[in-house]
């Protein structure tokens, strides 16, 4: 299957040279002068790469970068004169470069070259009824969608400097897993990697917790305390849910990355880090910088490289791919050779996740848990009940007659958690616990609950 490639230009000369340059990589070529032409060949065309002018005759190239039909698209975005404000603008909103014309042929073959040989996986459909559904892996990621390849392609590209990165995404896409990948794939790896979690820390800690303490400081403070930045030196520090940061602890965090030094509570003197840092949200940072949550400065420190992770319902036949994935984990783990029933397979691809692949392994795990050979339709969670588990209907969520008060206390915490669009302090707020009593809760529902034979 050849990859389609979307160039779209206001000079003709330089859309024709871009066109055979293209065609010799392997990739079948549409073009087009205008963003009313773009939009009538991604009505019928899905692209793999798309090369949009900024300065078109009818309209500027970035509104091109919002078509839903362009996401799983490598975008290159392209301009008569060096404009770094909106080639940064550009990237924000999903495209891998920006060049300014003529186009260098050294420039772009390595990622025509990606693009074109990058192969098509085997269509498992939702019929697939065995274990042998297998999807990509690149680094601690799986997934085989465009959507996903494009990531790795991106991945490769920004792994190995030391870019700043931004990961943006739901919760249960996987953040986490994609920052351990960046690591692995930089020049870092042999140094350490520490995630810490910016909402799972008493305000009055965090400082402590990022820049370490001296012996005598504060009340308890018996001895020296390494922070995570000291304990991450050389390594990676992913700063996960970066947004719930206090202020005045943002303000403190933005020097040291600009200084690149630190000062231990208590200290009076500074001490040089050398970390990455990756921080994840699973807000979106604009509007948390326009509701004063997060600070520009910090976020343009912060967004060098903004990379999103696509939602699982967008993921197509990834859902379908990762069920067999876990299915498998469980089997090797155990002993066992359970498979799925196509009607138990058509549940699974036709269920919208809103827990994403976190919701995908928890569903796996219980319906492994309760099945003998084959996993049946009738031992996966219903998807309508599922609705109902997952989120909030009225203000109510399902609680049948008979449920464990654990799986209870789950339908609750996970509804309320989506309620509040996955805001863990309000959440906590609300059901009347601690936010050190959540985030133990959470962890326990992405672990299997029992062990099988």
């Amino acid at each position: 299957m050849s990859n389609w490639c979307l160039i779209v230009d206001s000079d003709p000369t330089h859309a024709e040279g871009l066109r055979d340059f293209c065609e010799k990589a392997g990739l079948q070529v549409a073009v087009t002068e205008s963003s009313a032409g773009a939009r009538d060949l991604i009505a019928g065309t899905l692209f793999d790469v798309a090369f949009i002018d900024l300065d078109l005759a009818d309209g500027d190239g970035l509104r091109l970068l919002g078509e839903s039909r362009l996401e799983a698209a490598e975008i290159m975005t392209m301009g008569d004169r060096d404009d770094p404000a909106r080639a940064d603008e550009a990237v924000r909103r999903g495209a891998s470069y920006f060049f300014c014309k003529p186009f260098d042929p050294d420039y772009l073959s390595p990622v025509l070259r990606d693009i074109a040989t990058d192969e098509v996986g085997a269509e498992s459909g939702s019929h697939v009824a065995d274990s042998s559904c297998i999807v990509d892996q690149f680094g601690y990621l799986r997934g085989s969608s465009p959507r996903m390849r494009k990531l790795y392609r991106l991945l490769r590209k920004v792994a190995p400097t030391d870019a700043a990165l931004l990961l943006i995404g739901e919760s249960g896409t996987g953040k986490e897993l994609l920052a351990r990948t960046v690591h692995t794939f930089s020049s870092r790896a042999d140094k350490p990697f520490i995630a810490f979690n910016c909402a799972s820390v008493a305000e009055t800690l965090v400082e402590s917790e990022l820049f370490g303490h001296e012996r005598g400081s504060f009340s308890g403070a018996d001895k020296r305390h390494r922070g995570f930045f000291e304990r991450a030196a050389g390594g990676t520090l992913l700063l996960d849910e970066i947004t719930e940061m206090n202020q005045e602890m943002q303000t403190r965090l933005l020097r040291v990355l600009e200084e690149k030094r630190l000062r231990r509570v208590g200290s009076e003197s500074d001490i040089g880090v050398d970390v990455r840092i990756i921080s994840a949200t699973n807000r979106s940072p604009e509007e948390a910088v326009e509701e004063g949550v997060l600070r520009k400065d910090l976020y343009y420190r912060l967004a060098q490289f903004p990379l999103h992770l696509p939602p699982l319902r967008e993921r197509g036949e990834d859902i379908a791919g990762l069920a067999h994935y876990f299915l498998n984990e469980l089997n090797i783990r155990h002993g066992t050779e359970l498979k799925f029933s196509v009607g138990a397979l058509d549940a699974i691809a036709g269920y919208s996740w809103p827990g994403n692949v976190r919701q995908l392994k928890y569903a796996v795990e219980r319906a492994y848990i309760v099945s003998e050979a084959v996993i049946e339709r009738e031992m996966l969670p219903d998807p309508e009940l599922e609705e109902d588990t997952w989120s909030v209907i009225d203000g109510s969520v399902r609680v049948e007659v008979g449920d464990t008060l654990a799986d209870s206390e789950r339908k609750i915490i996970l509804a309320t958690l989506e309620r509040n669009q996955g805001d863990k302090k309000r959440t906590a707020s609300e059901l009347g616990i601690s936010l050190k009593t959540l985030y133990n809760r959470l962890n326990e529902y992405e672990t299997p609950s029992a062990d099988r034979r």
